[in-house]
């Protein structure tokens, strides 16, 4: 995500993000960068020599001491005093008492202030040598301004949203707890509230991720710009941000719902792709009445939300004892934000498993496999994303994001060919079948590597629709293959009018096929008919070498499955996995 990169805690803001919106800590994005930090390089250092008697320094590389004390003038580094004046705060006792001569050795860290007044941290270490006129102290100044901004970043990533600055659902929810103490002591009230963004995923097809991210960040100022001093607000998943709204009545939280919601109306939002009209709907929960800890306040809202959006774009619902806690919608909304976050944060991968046509053949065909690694490094089974993301018209995406990774992974391996499946959700819909085509389109000189699968059943479903989506692909260069053949019931014509290059039988019928007659006769027959249409064969779930040398005799072209190699996501040949991001292009 282009927007994450400069993504750093304003020290000055404290956690804040001004007087009006209260705890949220916002970072201007736009205006982070490297411009702000010192011009001093990480990895500088100079030695000196101190005098006593005379007070004065002796620098090893005079260039270098000026640079990391930033004078132009070399003799305003050569004195103790000028030196010293340039500390921004009081060293370590323990400098102060080796230069008096009252320690033999010391080392320290401190801020050292420049001509220009900007201020960097350096680390200084030395010793004595030498006796009575010959005594010199010896030490080594270095900069550590690159070592102590990683250390800030990474407290400061421990608390915040790495995107928007706002604090993360770890930190908010402590937020909470703390606001739901402070309320039961008091007897107090107040709310907490979920906003979610509507539609963002049409955002992502149409405009890209880095437009979405840019909608995400938009939003995050907004809501916070809304709040009041004392109210908190967090990034708590992808699409959602949570609201700790530390004192209202539920008259007042009508007001407050639709001040957020004007908030995020008020203006498109402009990215490099065009203006977007972002809405959100909002879930709230009274606290601590509906809400006495942070885990069920949380459930409360998450379940008010979903009654929102069942209302339409815009809308707002405040929990109450009516509201259904474990409705369909709300785990379909969970899903949603959990395939849309891994999307927008590149947690989308390959998994490449080879197809060879001999047991002994270095393979250099790979189909690719679909993971997804989840926000705490765990992967997550396909099963448990694919038909939800089918389910909610998201799995274009998915398609689009295999056929990127893919098409990257080209760019870098020129001898390779690959795999790639794709739904009937894509292929049946113009708009996103379109697209799909254009990436190949624009990616011509890798599309005779690449060969698309559809599922035989799929085919069946929306065949005039299958029929010319392979047209447009094969213009273009690439293969196209029918992916479990014989799970189905597809005609003869149907074979020839898609013009199909690859037949993948279903792994049902390879499985054990070397001990069972009927496979082998069904196998057989599927390989005739590949054989008369011109077609290759791909024999799948081949787990044995029984097994496989069989249907080598039978005539299949390919055989892969574990006996072959199991998927990889980070394979011997692309250690680093597929690139998330195109090489650039050497113009020739």
């Amino acid at each position: 995500m282009a927007e994450n990169a400069n993504a750093f805690p304003d020290t000055s803001a404290q956690g804040h993000a001004g007087e009006n919106a209260g705890k949220a800590l916002v970072v201007d994005i736009e205006k982070q960068g490297d411009q702000h930090l010192p011009a001093v390089d990480g990895a500088l250092q100079s030695m000196f020599e101190y005098d006593p008697t005379s007070g004065l320094l002796r620098w090893s590389d005079e260039s270098a001491a000026a640079r990391i004390l930033g004078s132009s003038d070399h003799q305003t580094i050569e004195n103790l005093d000028s030196f010293n004046q340039r500390i921004d705060e009081d060293a370590a006792v323990e400098r102060a008492e080796a230069f008096a001569g009252q320690k033999q050795s010391y080392f320290c860290e401190y801020r050292l202030r420049r001509d220009d007044g900007e201020a960097h941290w350096v680390e200084e270490r030395g010793g004595w040598i030498g006796k009575d006129g010959q005594r010199r102290l010896i030490s080594v100044v270095r900069s550590i301004e690159s070592q102590k901004q990683r250390d800030e970043r990474l407290a400061w990533l421990a608390t915040n949203d790495e995107l928007t600055g706002l604090l993360n659902r770890v930190f908010l929810r402590r937020e909470l707890d703390a606001a739901i103490d402070d309320m039961q002591a008091d007897g107090g009230s107040g709310a907490y509230i979920l906003a979610g963004i509507d539609d963002l995923g049409a955002v992502n097809a149409d405009f890209g991720f880095e437009s979405a991210d840019k909608v995400i960040i938009e939003l995050s100022k907004r809501l916070a710009g809304a709040l009041g001093p004392e109210d908190s607000i967090g990034r708590v998943a992808g699409t959602k941000f949570g609201v700790v709204v530390r004192s209202a009545t539920e008259d007042d939280l009508r007001n407050v719902c639709a001040r957020l919601m004007n908030a995020v109306r008020e203006s498109v939002v402009e990215t490099s792709r065009g203006g977007v009209a972002a809405s959100i709907c909002v879930g709230a929960v009274m606290i601590p009445e509906n809400g006495d800890e942070s885990n069920l306040a949380m459930a409360r809202a998450e379940a008010a939300l979903d009654a929102a959006r069942r209302q339409g774009k815009s809308s707002w619902s405040v929990f109450s004892e009516k509201t259904d806690t474990v409705s369909m919608r709300r785990r379909n909304s969970h899903m949603s934000d959990v395939i849309l976050t891994a999307l927008n944060e590149r947690r989308i991968r390959l998994a490449f498993q080879p197809i060879v046509a001999d047991l002994d053949e270095d393979p250099r065909k790979f189909e690719c496999l679909i993971r997804m690694r989840g926000e705490d490094g765990q992967e997550i089974p396909a099963p448990e994303f694919i038909p939800a993301a089918e389910r909610l018209g998201l799995v274009h995406l998915l398609d689009r994001r295999v056929l990127e990774l893919a098409t990257n992974t080209l760019e870098i391996c020129p001898d390779i060919h690959l795999n790639v499946n794709i739904s009937m959700e894509t292929v049946k819909d113009f708009v996103w079948a379109e697209g799909y085509i254009s990436h190949l389109r624009a990616n011509q000189h890798l599309a005779k590597r690449i060969t698309v699968e559809l599922t035989e059943t799929q085919v069946i479903d929306a065949i005039d629709a299958s029929i010319e989506f392979v047209q447009e692909i094969k213009k273009l260069g690439s293969s196209f293959g029918i992916d479990d053949f014989g799970a189905g019931y597809t005609s003869f014509r149907n074979l020839k009018a898609m013009d199909i290059d690859i037949l993948k039988i279903d792994g049902s019928f390879v499985t054990g096929v070397s001990s069972s007659r009927e496979n082998q006769l069904f196998v057989r027959t599927l390989l005739d008919l590949a054989r008369n249409f011109g077609m290759k064969s791909v024999a799948e779930w081949v787990d044995n070498e029984a097994d496989a040398m069989l249907l080598k005799g039978l005539g299949v072209d390919f055989l892969q499955g574990y006996l072959i190699g199991k998927p990889e996501t980070a394979p011997a040949w692309l250690p680093e996995g597929a690139p998330n991001e195109p090489p650039t292009r050497v113009q020739r």
